[in-house]
């Protein structure tokens, strides 16, 4: 926290030119601990959340701005709540039951860290735990239709005459359909630099990936830490777009057995090697809305395919 607290001061009234002179500018604040502390992994954190956007100048976030004046304990606290949001421990949701803190289920140095934090405690981790839930839930929709309007925008750009059927429905066991090309049948999923070495695929999804075959296409869409933040999505935004084929992927599980086998969902972690460059690029002209606004509108999606089961 008091990391932070000098890396954003730092940045309150002069711009630093990118990473090393931040981190340096930090160590430099005029108190002994803020000589001592290594920043490089709190500023390295900020910029992977999005709340520093490096560029011609590093660019911290309002939100992060407001917690540069003073080191008094409302600031202090009100780090203490960025940093259990952005990084939550794991323990977290295990902690929390029923709205109640059961501190026998936190390790004992990270609960000996906290203690400072009392009589605040309670409420700091019980509002910690309900924001993680609700921003990665939101977070991973949003990057996820954000990913499906790229790719139906590039698909759409080489005149393949996309469907975006998973606007229809959530039973296609793919989100867009194609009628030219070899690939036809596209499973869009969407990730950051952080998470981009795996991704959860549904039952039906491996199912329709088996019953297409060469037809059936998995493509990942990976966003800029900043894309997070950013008010509209372009084509800045998106790093990079890459392929697994459905042979590569088959290949991932093992066969079911009687003891192994598929129910609702696996989290899948190809190789790296399993991966291709994607052919398909990003219009100049692309324009989205916000990661938290794409979350509503697929929340809404979600909401909108249940209510039309029977």
């Amino acid at each position: 926290m008091t990391s932070v607290f000098h890396l954003a001061n730092s940045m309150r009234h002069t711009s630093q030119p990118d990473l090393a002179a931040w981190v340096h500018a930090a160590s430099s604040r005029s108190s002994f601990l803020a000589a001592a502390i290594d920043h490089q992994p709190a500023a390295e954190l900020l910029i992977d959340a999005g709340l520093v956007l490096p560029g011609a100048s590093m660019l911290p976030s309002p939100r992060l701005r407001a917690l540069s004046r003073q080191a008094d304990r409302p600031t202090l606290l009100a780090i203490a709540d960025l940093l259990l949001e952005i990084a939550p421990p794991p323990w977290l949701p295990v902690a929390i039951v029923n709205d109640r803190v059961r501190y026998e289920f936190i390790p004992s140095a990270d609960l000996a860290s906290l203690d400072w934090l009392r009589p605040d405690l309670d409420q700091i981790l019980l509002r910690a735990a309900g924001q993680a839930m609700r921003h990665s839930d939101l977070v991973a929709l949003g990057l996820g239709r954000a990913a499906e309007l790229t790719v139906f925008a590039a698909l759409d750009q080489l005149r393949a005459t996309p469907v975006h059927v998973a606007e229809i429905s959530d039973r296609f066991g793919y989100d867009i359909e194609t009628v030219r090309g070899e690939a036809r049948r596209w499973e869009v999923k969407g990730c950051t630099r952080r998470t981009a070495e795996s991704f959860h695929l549904s039952r039906n999804e491996f199912d329709q990936c088996r019953r297409y075959s060469d037809e059936w296409r998995l493509v990942q869409v990976e966003f800029a830490s900043g894309a997070l933040t950013a008010e509209s999505l372009t084509r800045s935004h998106v790093s990079a777009i890459r392929e697994l084929t459905s042979g590569k992927l088959l290949a991932i599980p093992p066969p079911e057995t009687a003891h192994f086998y598929w129910e609702t969902s696996a989290r899948i972690a190809p190789a790296s090697r399993a991966w291709l460059p994607s052919t398909l690029t990003v219009p100049h002209e692309l324009r989205l809305p916000s990661i938290d606004k794409l979350g509503k509108q697929a929340l809404e999606l979600r909401a909108a395919h249940l209510k039309g089961r029977p």
